[in-house]
């Protein structure tokens, strides 16, 4: 019985001391994560609407958008400015891909025009899925200014709204686009409620 006692005592105080060696770094490491995270959202922000001198976020997407906890995929909004004026807006989005949530920025100006897209964290597999982040698939979406729905198609669509799928990642291409297009829908609610042309 002795045998069994000791390492069972020994296996579980060597758990309680990781345990608290993992909380404590956690609460040591999560200011400094959360500011990075914050710099790396700004930095996003920025790239996707490089017109913008200052970012003001819209308070209460939510209850603005309409949105669902199911359908919820904008997590954030922000005015961008130029000279007081406001010149169009910067969503957060999150979307479910093959291989986890993939998070972005999208940028869209006042008149509806994609300025920029941009992918900030992934878990798609490696050399596929994670094509989605690529200059030939995001490219496609910058500077259309969506009249329909975005589609993804396999090959070589008739419209501006028809986005090329990355081959043999279907799931991750319809993903991003559906992150968009709800970019796209609080866009469009947000100028219809606030006036903007």
């Amino acid at each position: 019985m002795r045998d069994i006692i000791k390492p069972t005592i020994v296996l579980f105080l060597i758990c309680v001391i990781v345990t608290m060696a993992l909380a404590l770094t956690n609460y040591a490491t999560k200011d400094a994560i959360a500011e990075q995270t914050k710099i790396q959202e700004e930095s996003a922000r920025r790239e996707v609407f490089s017109e913008a001198e200052a970012f003001e976020e819209i308070e209460n997407i939510d209850s603005i958008i309409g949105t669902t906890d199911e359908e919820k995929l904008v997590k954030d909004a922000f005015e961008c400015l130029k000279g007081g004026e406001v010149i169009g807006r910067v969503y957060s989005v999150e979307s479910k891909g093959y291989g986890g949530v993939i998070s972005m920025a999208v940028g869209i100006d006042n008149s509806g025009k994609i300025t920029g897209v941009k992918i900030i964290s992934h878990s798609e597999t490696p050399g596929l899925g994670s094509k989605v982040q690529d200059e030939a698939f995001v490219s496609q979406l910058v500077g259309i200014t969506p009249k329909e729905k975005l589609t993804v198609v396999k090959s070589g669509g008739s419209k501006e709204e028809d986005i090329d799928a990355v081959s043999g990642a279907t799931v991750s291409s319809k993903a991003v686009v559906k992150g968009i297009q709800s970019a796209i829908d609080a866009d469009l609610v947000i100028k219809e409620k606030g006036g903007e042309s």
